[in-house]
């Protein structure tokens, strides 16, 4: 689709005159473009909506006048910053939305275009438009969020705004003492534990292809490791799908979780994620049991070291939904075992390890978490004490 102009000063059907302006809608963000004495020009003034075209077209005309009266400022320094509404910033700032991706790439080393949580507060402020720092927090108020997402933005938030202060575009920080809501723990049916029993039929009929058809090129057991990993260490599922051979150490017995191979808004494909740091920043080492090595050796012969250990049919990254859709769902139907997410196992490692008595601080360290978060999630009960304590 080619990107709509605006042609200020020229009439409908009309070639674009010399000493005149064009305004783009180039893929949602207004563009600026012209040509004075013999040379192009143009720059960005932010998402194209109703308040940045205001602005726009006042910019336009500013431009086209000073073109005429021998005054146009090659430098752009004195148009720049016609994009933001009612503001006492200098002349060449940007728009906040410009300013948030700025910070987003250069500062916190995401892409707003894939990293889910940076994509929606985008479109959040890009939703809000050109705002008054001050004006913020009633905006973000407003919004329909629940707590858990309230708290995520805030803190987003609070950080760009810091980053703005301490980069003299703000003088006020507007979510500085801005507390979180209080986030109400429910039970998610599709995340509790399962029993030893469970885990053994689970991890029997996806090896010996129990509920696979016979016809099928894909074998469930092609992803018995992948499975088998993930129940024993609790590992995140994107972390499960990032593992690199260099992160095994078969030498020393011991597997390092750094990384992650995340999901984006794109999807959940291999060609849509992206590799990052684990959920929290924390790198983990976890022991390397003789059964896991015994896993892991006819996964990594050939590979070298940033070759990933668990891959799909085609060689590429796991796809942790459809794994969940195609084999994970449909060997739990097939047992009559009520419905969960692959995160379940992650519970329900973490439930085991605080049944098994391994203390809660030892517990988080395994799973990446602090101590409260592990006894806040993890301590399902998974049986009954045979007896209660005397009196």
């Amino acid at each position: 689709m080619k990107p709509f102009t605006i042609k200020i000063g020229t009439a409908l059907g009309q070639k674009n005159q010399k000493g005149t302006v064009s305004i783009i809608n180039a893929a949602g963000r207004i563009r600026l473009r012209w040509r004075y004495q013999g040379k192009r020009y143009s720059f960005s003034l932010g998402p194209y909506d109703k308040v940045n075209l205001k602005a726009a077209k006042k910019t336009v005309l500013q431009i086209e006048l000073d073109m005429v009266n021998n005054q146009f400022d090659a430098s752009l320094g004195k148009y720049s910053g016609k994009s933001i509404k009612g503001t006492d910033e200098p002349k060449n700032a940007l728009t906040i939305v410009v300013y948030f991706e700025q910070w987003v790439k250069n500062y916190k080393q995401m892409d707003c275009d894939k990293n889910v949580d940076y994509y929606h507060l985008r479109n959040t402020l890009r939703k809000w438009g050109e705002l008054q720092p001050d004006e913020m927090l009633t905006r973000l108020n407003t919004e329909k969020f629940g707590p858990k997402t309230y708290n995520e933005r805030l803190s987003m938030l609070k950080g760009f705004s810091t980053w703005m202060v301490k980069q003299g575009i703000w003088s006020v920080h507007p979510f500085e003492a801005v507390s979180i809501r209080r986030v109400k723990k429910t039970e998610k049916p599709d995340r509790t534990p399962f029993s030893e029993e469970e885990i053994r039929l689970i991890l029997d009929a996806i090896k010996n292809d129990r509920f696979c058809p016979p016809s099928s090129r894909y074998k469930h057991s092609f992803y018995y490791p992948f499975i088998y990993f993930i129940f024993k260490t609790g590992v995140r599922n994107a972390e499960a799908v990032g593992l690199r051979v260099g992160s095994l150490d078969l030498k020393h017995k011991t597997i390092i979780i750094k990384e992650a191979l995340a999901r984006t808004v794109q999807g959940t494909h291999a060609a849509a994620r992206v590799r990052k740091e684990t959920k929290n920043g924390k790198v983990r080492i976890l022991p390397m049991t003789t059964d896991l090595e015994e896993l892991f050796r006819p996964l990594i012969i050939g590979r070298v070291c940033d070759d990933l250990v668990f891959q799909s049919y085609s060689g590429g990254a796991i796809d942790d939904r459809m794994f969940q859709r195609r084999v994970f769902s449909v060997v739990l139907k097939r047992l009559n075992i009520p419905h969960r997410v692959l995160y379940a196992c992650r519970h329900t490692f973490g439930s085991r390890c605080i049944e098994a008595g391994i203390n809660p601080v030892m517990t988080a360290f395994l799973m990446g978490n602090n101590a409260e978060t592990a006894l806040r999630n993890y301590t399902h009960q998974m049986s009954l004490p045979k007896e209660l304590p005397k009196i």
